[in-house]
């Protein structure tokens, strides 16, 4: 059984349906057809049933004119909070990159002085 706060949401979304099916002026028998579903179950989904499949919400979905509807429901532009973890991982502190010219990077490479090895190196 779902929380409350998903019992919540969902009846949420049963009574944009409703009002969605309403304000077309789709009748529950014409919107079921145009949905390839059975009136009861557009019934039940207008109610927020959570038992009631995906796959139909997509259905009715497009029968209203919203096919992306459910693909943009969670998609990453409309996530605050993915939006905002994604933000906390960028490093706080950055490299500074000097802008150097590229003979003065190779002079210094080949006039560096090299340390001498004393021993054997493993």
């Amino acid at each position: 059984m779902p929380n409350l706060k998903a019992l919540r949401s969902l009846s949420g979304l049963g009574r944009n349906l409703r009002q969605a099916r309403l304000s077309r002026r789709f009748s529950i028998a014409e919107l079921a057809a145009r949905a390839d579903l059975s009136e009861r179950t557009l019934i039940r989904l207008e109610k927020g049933d959570p038992g009631v499949g995906i796959g139909n919400l997509a259905a009715v979905m497009a029968a209203l004119g919203s096919p992306e509807g459910l693909a943009d429901l969670m998609s990453p532009e409309n996530d605050p909070v993915g939006l905002s973890r994604a933000l906390d991982a960028v490093p706080k502190r950055g490299r500074s990159f000097k802008t150097t010219k590229a003979g003065d990077a190779a002079d210094k490479a080949a006039t560096a002085p090299r340390p001498e090895r004393k021993g054997i190196g493993f």
